[in-house]
């Protein structure tokens, strides 16, 4: 059976289609780097991407559905060179001219509670400062796939190709109040216990 000419071109087509499509989902390449601030209720961002023209701002919500991320001192620079102009979108896009970026900003922290929230698949780095730690499991939390590491006395986790990433940690101030509150609490057992065990012996 021939192929017409007319049947080639449309396959052609089809096919043109279809690797542009693709072309299109590899454009954007996410890499970020987040460094939670001195106080633990902020954090600083930079996010790396690939031949993009915007960028959403998402943090995760209650139920994990995407809202707008609340952000302050937003830069961005790269091909179009250092501080590069960019206009607001809606209240959490920026579009800015089309190229390799990245995009600088900063964003709240609640209760040390980092949640990070992302529409692609993304290579994600988190450095926490020497003052706080994540190892206690009574107080600190690394969502799966989260690798932690310790160079120059800071903790390093790193994510690799996922869309969100959460770390709970703590500072040495909620570790002693939880020491503290271990200590009454096993006081009061022992208090408590003794006396029942004493009884229990006399009546054996």
């Amino acid at each position: 059976m021939s192929i017409s000419s007319r049947d080639r071109r449309n396959r052609a087509g089809i096919a043109l289609c279809c690797a542009l499509v693709l072309l299109t989902a590899q454009a954007t390449a996410y890499n970020a780097t987040v460094t939670v601030l001195p106080a633990g209720d902020a954090y600083a961002g930079e996010v790396n991407l690939s031949d993009a023209d915007t960028y959403t701002f998402w943090e995760p919500g209650v139920l994990g559905e995407k809202i707008p991320l609340q952000t302050t001192n937003v830069s961005v620079s790269g091909d179009c060179g250092e501080n590069c102009s960019f206009s607001w979108q809606d209240r959490n896009t920026i579009a800015f001219s089309e190229g390799n970026v990245s995009i600088r900003y900063e964003a709240p922290i609640r209760q040390k509670n980092l949640q990070l929230l992302f529409e692609e698949p993304s290579s994600i780095t988190i450095n926490l400062p020497g003052e706080f730690d994540v190892s206690n499991p009574l107080l600190g939390r690394v969502s799966d796939g989260g690798e932690i590491a310790e160079e120059n006395g800071t903790t390093i986790i790193h994510y690799e190709d996922t869309r969100f990433a959460e770390v709970r940690f703590y500072d040495p101030g909620q570790e002693r109040l939880l020491l503290i509150f271990g200590s009454i609490w096993l006081t009061v057992a022992v208090v408590l216990l003794v006396p029942y065990l004493l009884m229990r012996r006399r009546q054996g």
